[in-house]
């Protein structure tokens, strides 16, 4: 199997969604200007998340590199088209590596001729969010304290808190939980009026 990884999740930054600094959207542009030292510094920034997110995915670490690889070569490719109107940058990162994990789960089913969605089986929903969809989720994010967001983030993206971190005590756990319940309801008072 693989080895742990992403980490402890104390070291993965909060905000992961965000871009206040602009940082990641400059080096998308330069990107798209064919600048290679921008995807140096775009895969020194998020590979190791994207990394451990394709790792939970796939379960073999050998083919979350390769994904992870794939997937840097995409936004390479894409990045002219890249519109952070529609998605913040990570968001762009992530969606495109999950695609591309979903692509290698669904080619590895089918070597084994199963017939599983493995949409289905990973619970995901692979539907890009449209743009006034994606604006009401980041304002009813920005109505998070910044605990429940960072607990929230982490559990989208690397399937956190399904299980006590080796060394985490009970309280701690129920920490997590509760701010992932507040964060929940939080979300689903703010957009119960709109059909996401």
């Amino acid at each position: 199997m693989m080895d742990t990884v992403a980490g402890p999740f104390q070291s993965l930054p909060s905000g992961l969604c965000e871009d206040a600094s602009g940082e990641a959207g400059r080096l998308i542009q330069r990107m798209a200007r064919r600048d290679g030292t921008a995807l140096a510094e775009l895969y020194a920034l998020w590979a190791p998340v994207l990394l451990g997110g394709a790792c939970r995915m796939l379960g073999e670490r050998r083919d979350a590199e390769e994904v992870l690889r794939a997937a840097f070569e995409r936004m390479w490719k894409r990045a002219e088209s890249y519109d952070p109107h529609r998605m913040p940058p990570f968001v762009w990162a992530f969606v495109t590596m999950r695609e591309l994990a979903l692509e290698r789960l669904q080619a590895r089913r089918r070597g084994k001729r199963e017939a599983v969605n493995p949409a289905a089986a990973h619970g995901a929903n692979v539907k890009v969010l449209a743009g006034d969809d994606c604006q009401r989720l980041r304002a009813a994010m920005d109505q998070l304290e910044l605990e429940e967001r960072s607990c929230l983030e982490r559990a989208i993206f690397l399937e956190y808190a399904r299980q006590p971190e080796p060394g985490q005590s009970a309280a701690a756990s129920a920490t997590v939980k509760n701010h992932l319940r507040r964060a929940l309801e939080t979300l689903c008072n703010q957009l119960s009026r709109h059909e996401l």
